[in-house]
This record gives C-alpha cells, structure tokens and sequence, in this order.
C-alpha cells in the first residue's frame, strides 16, 4: 500500500483523503480525511502514551507525574508500545550467565570479571 503524499505537488496546499475502501467487502465511506504525522496503527492508549513518552524526554518518573500512574504501569506500557512498534529486545547476559559460561569453562575467571565489570557500569 502506498503512503498518501501529504503536499499537493503542484500548490503545496495540505492534502486530504476523500474515499476509505474496504479491501474485504468493497465497502467505501467518503468524506474529508485529515492527514495526521501521528497517523500509526497503533491502539489510542499506546498512542498517547508515546507522546507522553517522547514530551518526557524518556524520563519515567516524569510519566508517572504526568499520566498519574504508577511505574509499574508506564513500564507496562512501554512494553506494549515496543511490540506495537515491532522493536525486538535483544538478549543481555545477566549475571547468573556469565556465571554459567564460567562453570561451564566457556570463558576463563578475566573474561568472566570483565563482562561483569560491564554489565554493572
């Protein structure tokens, strides 16, 4: 699907849909739609919630003062917005891990310090 162009190419004058189709049973409803930057498909609550994030500056305790919630709901919510978004977490090492590859003779006693050392700075 391509995205709808926000400029009029020829005036510049902000553009505007006429017509939404449903693929499935052909369906159309038209109108005037507004082109909107925030326009992701992404349910409302984690819509706002991004906005409130970014107008945050990513600053957790600022989330919680603003949305009047607790840290365990912003974290909840910040969750949702990374699989909304599609954003895979990659796996850290944790301590017990390194531990592991210690026990294991995959890593010899420097290495093992040194991934620790990182993992805690």
């Amino acid at each position: 699907m391509t995205k709808p162009i926000e400029q009029c190419p020829v005036c510049q004058e902000k553009m505007f849909i006429r017509e939404l189709e449903c693929p499935k049973c052909q369906t159309q409803v038209k109108s005037q739609f507004t082109l909107s930057k925030c326009d992701l498909d992404l349910p409302e609550d984690i819509l706002s919630f991004i906005k409130v994030f970014i107008y945050a500056e990513g600053n957790i305790k600022q989330c919680e003062k603003l949305m009047n919630c607790s840290y365990p709901k912003i974290k909840n919510l910040l969750k949702k917005a990374k699989t909304a978004l599609e954003i895979q977490e990659t796996p850290e090492e944790d301590n017990s891990s390194v531990l592991n590859q210690l026990d294991q003779g995959e890593i010899n006693v420097e290495a093992a310090l040194n991934k620790l050392k990182k993992m805690n700075q």
